[in-house]
């Protein structure tokens, strides 16, 4: 098994609440600045609810690369990855032409 060392995994646990603690901080000017102009629509459930929403949002756009890599070779111990790109934040992976 190979230990991870201390200090990556403590980079790794602060770089990830650096992100929660800034998109919350984004959420809450977001909904000082909505609040004037606060439009509910009666009658109509919300599409995410909560931590869902801000989760998608503020965090899963900026890592989906890290969690979801498609294989490109047989398992083993050492395999390939896909190397992709996107042009509009995250928002959308394309695969890179070199593969």
């Amino acid at each position: 098994m190979i230990a991870i060392p201390y200090l990556t995994a403590l980079s790794t646990y602060f770089s990830y609440g650096l992100l929660f603690a800034f998109g919350q901080f984004r959420d809450f000017f977001r909904k000082l600045i909505d609040w004037s102009k606060a439009n509910t629509l009666q009658g109509y459930a919300p599409i995410c609810l909560g931590l869902e929403d801000f989760y998608i949002r503020r965090l899963y756009l900026r890592i989906q690369d890290c969690f979801g890599r498609p294989i490109s070779s047989a398992p083993d111990a050492w395999f390939d990855v896909v190397e992709r790109y996107s042009n509009d934040n995250n928002k959308t992976l394309k695969y890179n032409s070199l593969v």
